[in-house]
């Protein structure tokens, strides 16, 4: 766009100020003393591009309360106050489009997509200690009790009526008990015997061919649940965050987030917002030590999901071992997009320049840049697990000896019974 004065291109020759607040890798900011050195990131090899295009040059300036913009009792803070009162030219970092903002100030089309994830402790090895039971659902279980039930009856019945008919007596144990015991124990390969007829015998070779598909079913299920146990996250999805006691979220004051929050009336999202509200100590008045925070105090932290891949393997790095992960499901979705003031005369220039990027694939390549490599905590929880374990721990049958120190107390105490019993009758 030109100058209808002049002629020349409204940005040629032109020193703007840049307003900007750091979020890796969108921006990173290093420093001397209290001013800025040196600034470098995705959203800087735009502005770079931009500036060497139309032959401007740039300084770049934070907000003094370093807030990215929000509505606090009637009137705007941080970067959106800045850019409405003219003291920057362009606001460039993650800046998130919302539809207050637009009210107040213009937007270029979005410069990238980038939904609002949610950081979260690194999921923790399922335990063990109902390894027992856990390979088959409770359904399953309830339906192999059921059946056993149901069988011993129909066995009972059987004999019963068969001994009425030919009127001579059953070898064998004729009870409702004794059948059921003796159905109980063929999964166990058991001896017992009761009263054989042709009827019952079909019966029993069923139960017994069922059996087997039982037990082999369970065993290879029970040796792949103990041999490599599962991960399992404290949440997965937003809903579950906001029905979650044991994780609350804390947020960065003055941002897309607590606004979206605090504005949302139903839902999961109004949920969370009213817990927030009525915690005020989890908003933050800055990110320093969220990582710890979030791992040893047990917090959730929403922000953009490129940066806390970022912030993971950061973690990583420093602390050599995986503390942090991202939850499967995020908060809400996000684009970011460059601040200008309303009605500006660059909002056309660059949305051109930002669509003429996306199409050349360049923004793509500066973010994919700006990224660190993959490293085995940045893993997708679904994808997670453990090492396959040599040898089985004791910590791994743990639900065994749990059965075992089950059935010892139970023992005892019919025991105890017992010579109650014998005594006083």
């Amino acid at each position: 766009m030109n100058n209808k004065e002049t002629g020349k291109p409204i940005t040629r020759g032109r020193h703007f100020i840049v307003g900007t607040s750091e979020v890796s890798p969108y921006i990173n900011i290093e420093y001397v003393g209290n001013k800025i050195s040196h600034v470098y990131g995705f959203v800087h090899e735009i502005i770079v591009w931009m500036s060497e295009k139309h032959d401007f040059t740039f300084e770049y300036v934070e907000p003094p309360d370093g807030a990215f913009g929000a509505l606090v009792n009637g009137s705007w803070n941080g970067l959106v106050r800045q850019v409405i009162y003219g003291e920057i030219d362009i606001v460039a970092t993650a800046f998130s489009v919302t539809y207050p903002r637009s009210k107040s100030i213009d937007y270029t089309f979005p410069f990238s997509d980038d939904p609002m994830a949610i950081l979260i402790p690194y999921p923790r090895l399922d335990s063990t200690i109902s390894g027992i039971v856990r390979p088959f659902q409770y359904e399953v279980w309830i339906g192999i009790i059921f059946s056993l039930l149901i069988l011993a009856i129909f066995l009972w019945l059987i004999s019963r009526f068969e001994s009425r008919v030919s009127r001579e007596p059953l070898r064998g144990k004729t009870g409702l008990f004794d059948h059921f015991w003796f159905l109980f124990r063929v999964v166990a390969n058991s001896n017992d015997v009761i009263a054989f007829t042709l009827a019952t015998r079909l019966i029993v070779t069923a139960w017994c061919l069922t059996a087997v598909v039982f037990v082999n079913s369970y065993t290879s299920s029970l040796v792949s649940y103990l041999m490599a146990p599962k991960f399992v996250p404290v949440i997965t999805t937003v809903q579950s965050l906001a029905d979650s006691n044991e994780i609350s979220l804390i947020v960065l004051r003055h941002t897309s987030v607590e606004s979206t929050l605090f504005a949302a009336t139903s839902g999961a999202l109004a949920k969370i917002g009213a817990h927030l509200q009525s915690h005020p100590e989890n908003q933050l008045k800055s990110l320093e030590n969220i990582e710890d925070q979030v791992y040893y105090q047990g917090k959730a932290f929403p922000h953009e999901e490129t940066s806390l891949i970022v912030r993971i393997h950061d973690d990583l790095k420093a602390t050599k071992r995986c503390r942090l992960a991202i939850a499967k499901e995020p908060l809400f979705p996000d684009q970011h997009a460059f601040g200008l003031a309303k009605f500006s005369p660059l909002t056309k220039t660059f949305n051109n320049d930002v669509m003429w990027l996306k199409q050349l694939g360049l923004l793509d390549h500066w973010k994919a840049s700006a990224l660190p490599p993959p490293n085995r905590c940045s893993a997708p929880i679904s994808q997670l697990r453990s090492t396959p374990n040599k040898k089985l721990t004791l910590d791994s049958l743990s639900s065994a000896f749990l059965l075992y120190g089950v059935g010892v107390i139970a023992s005892i105490s019919a025991f105890i019974v017992e010579l109650i019993f014998f005594k006083c009758f």
